[in-house]
């Protein structure tokens, strides 16, 4: 029997450098990579064959593969849902298209991805791309390529030298998340892309390949611009790889030419923006885009490399053929070359663990991003979305394959069983576990604290020893004085009217004496209690030590003569106005330090009492110290120290205590370890790593989900 199908007589095929044949759709401007015997097997539809004489014919061409029917079926609905055949009659085309036949959590799945990856059409840009080709084409010139090549040298020197400066001017995660920075981020971002894309479009028409689709996706709720250079798979492999990295080269040359602007920018939003778009089209470029795991650019240049076509679903199909078979002991089916399926193994784990981080940061970027911007609920709602899309089915259709097979056997459930009992083993197996935290180094001393307003008198001298009760500062406040006058002076007028009355014999018997000795006493109580309050202007040592520094108190650009700054205690603050409640320094030991850490709610659960710490300081002292957790804080921190923001530890909204917290957080109270040494420096900053009790690996990913919804 003659099986219906024929090939399509406007089909364009090109034999690909690394094997096959590109097969290019005239209509759809769809391609198409076929091995030489799918490309036999299409070339014998010719409507008088039958299926068991392509069949024949496809095992003589490749007798190694041992084909079957079913494979056959498989490519030939490959090929009506890829619309390379066509069948005189209708009908049998909705049977054999593959999206018609696919699994129902298949099509349950794609609108989840679709909503992650929304395409839309606008133009045909080759008129544009014609139009303006001449004049983009100076750029491919030998000169320019080396002038480019040159600044990208130079920008790598200039980063390279001023490296320090760049990283204190990185903004903080927290900065960059913001509302005001992401939509200027956003901005540049989309820009950047429209020059990454025209790369790509006039690098593809400078080498004689058709550029036919222009649009936008939106990527992960991104706008982007795309364009459709696939007519590239009909030129060598030299020409194709230059096409794909075309868009890497524009975003790098931004960057170092935005790298050397930067350099010589003064301070404010513009030197900010331009360090900002570096980062963009560096990191961004490099992590993503030449990323050879994810599907972007990179990829293409590794499967071009080394010559795989298809190199993501090979590699998926490799390893998911080794799991099963490890999980079950089935046979694999593949015919990979051993040398080739051991790259597509590595390949396809690094990728799969790869993308399995990357969905985990973007759930965490989302929820970080949501709680910014205080939408919540969309940020649940997406991350729901990428969890399903990208995890959960791709684990039940594996789970599928596993279970939904004919060649099941008491072996193979034998070992599925030790399999899964592994696997659980693995994933409860307890791991040690800490918790990560900005810490302030600060002085476990008596603080001294101002009580009374007043103008300052500094005494003492930071890192003398003082004895308890000696002075370290003296205020003078002329309110009070006046008080203490006004009080003294009713005590003086009350007790003259007593003595006049009881000097005098006519009014020695007064109703009034009783009366005027009760307010003269009352009057003495009041001057005598003001007195002792009053005392608290002559600032003491609560005890016997040395007196230390507080933290440094930075100076204004608008600050008032009479307005101190550093260090309250100076001589350089004597006559300023100090506050109630200014804190002039500690008065003790100055090996006795404590440090203060931050943790967020989330993690403070597993903070105890007793837990061993490491303090790593980010500058002024070399390596770690050990310490322990002395306490937790009930409440939590209304604010947090400005020295974590500066260096990049925390961020929040700053207010003149320091700043307010984006999330919640509590303080915990570590204290240094006697033979750790010499205590790190005073208000030095760093983060502190606090071993909490294990966690297994299940533990762990049923916390982030709890976390994230």
């Amino acid at each position: 029997m003659q099986f219906p199908w024929l090939k399509r007589d406007d089909l364009v095929a090109v034999p690909h450098d690394s094997g096959g044949w590109i097969v290019k759709d005239p209509l759809t401007m769809q391609y198409t990579h076929l091995d030489d015997i799918e490309f036999s097997v299409l070339n014998l539809m010719n409507g008088r064959t039958s299926f068991a004489g392509m069949l024949e014919r496809a095992r003589q061409l490749c007798p190694e593969r041992h084909l079957s029917l079913d494979d056959l079926g498989q490519f030939v609905r490959v090929l009506a849902g890829h619309q390379l055949i066509r069948q005189p009659g209708g009908g049998d085309s909705v049977r054999l298209d593959p999206r018609v036949t696919s699994s129902s959590l298949s099509r349950f799945a794609s609108p989840l991805f679709r909503i992650l990856r929304l395409q839309c059409r606008l133009l045909n840009p080759s008129r544009l791309l014609d139009a303006a080709l001449p004049l983009v084409s100076i750029f491919y010139k030998p000169a320019v390529v080396r002038t480019m090549a040159m600044v990208g040298l130079l920008s790598i020197i200039v980063i390279g030298l001023r490296s320090g400066e760049l990283l204190r001017a990185l903004p903080s995660m927290a900065e960059f998340l913001g509302p005001q920075n992401m939509l200027l981020m956003l901005l540049v971002f989309v820009t950047v892309k429209v020059l990454h894309e025209a790369g790509h479009a006039f690098t593809a028409r400078y080498f004689g390949a058709e550029c036919n689709e222009c649009g936008i996706m939106l990527m992960v709720f991104t706008p982007v611009l795309y364009t459709n250079v696939s007519d590239a798979w009909l030129l060598p492999r030299r020409q194709r790889m230059l096409i794909t990295s075309a868009g890497i080269l524009v975003e790098l040359s931004i960057a170092s030419i935005f790298a050397l602007l930067w350099s010589y920018a003064a301070p404010g939003t513009t030197r900010a923006l331009l360090l900002n778009t570096v980062v963009l089209c560096s990191v961004n470029t490099i992590l993503f885009n030449g990323n050879p795991l994810l599907k972007f650019d990179g990829y293409f240049l590794l499967a071009d490399w080394v010559g795989i076509p298809n190199l993501a679903s090979r590699a998926s199909a490799v390893v998911q053929q080794t799991l099963l078979q490890l999980a079950t002991g089935r046979r694999s089916d593949l015919t990979e070359p051993v040398r080739t399926r051991r790259f597509l193994l590595t390949y396809g784990l690094a990728s799969a663990a790869f993308r399995f981080l990357l969905t985990l940061a973007i759930l965490k970027l989302v929820q970080v991003m949501s709680r910014e911007w205080h939408v919540q609920f969309l940020g649940t709602f997406v991350s729901a979305v990428i969890l399903t899309g990208f995890v959960i089915i791709p684990a039940v259709v594996f789970l599928f394959r596993i279970f939904d097979h004919d060649e099941t056997s008491s072996r193979s459930w034998t070992r599925l069983t030790i399999s899964t009992v592994m696997l659980l083993a693995v994933a409860l197996f307890p791991l040690p576990h800490s918790v990560i935290a900005p810490a302030l180094v600060e002085p476990a001393s008596d603080p001294v604290y101002v009580t009374l307003p007043g103008i300052l008198d500094p005494i003492g001298r930071y890192g003398d020893h003082v004895a308890s009760d000696s002075v370290l500062a003296k205020l003078l406040n002329t309110d009070l004085q006046k008080s203490e006058q006004n009080l003294r002076s009713r005590v003086n007028e009350v007790g003259l009217q007593l003595n006049s009355l009881q000097k005098n014999p006519a009014t020695a018997n007064s109703e009034l004496i009783p009366a005027l000795r009760e307010s003269e006493a009352a009057a003495r109580i009041r001057l005598t209690e003001f007195l002792a309050e009053a005392a608290a202007l002559v600032i003491k040592s609560p005890a016997d030590g040395v007196f230390l520094p507080p933290q440094a108190v930075p100076r204004l650009d608008d600050s008032l003569p009479e307005r101190w700054y550093g260090t309250a205690v100076q001589s350089r603050n004597a006559g300023a106005w100090i506050e109630r409640g200014t804190l002039l320094g500690y008065v003790g030991d100055p090996s006795d330090v404590t440090v203060s850490a931050g943790v967020r709610e989330d993690d403070v659960e597993f903070v105890t009492k007793g837990q061993q710490v490491e303090f790593m300081p980010q500058a002024g002292s070399a390596g770690s110290f050990s310490a322990v957790v002395e306490a937790v804080e009930r409440l939590e921190a209304n604010a947090l120290p400005s020295q974590w923001a500066i260096a990049g530890l925390a961020g929040g909204q700053p207010t003149e205590n320091g700043l307010l917290p984006n999330a919640v957080t509590y303080f915990v109270r570590i204290r240094m370890n006697e033979s750790s040494g010499a205590p790190p420096p005073l208000y030095s900053v760093g983060r502190v790593r606090i071993y909490t009790r294990p966690a297994s690996l299940l533990q762990r990913f049923l916390r982030y989900l709890k976390q994230t919804f």
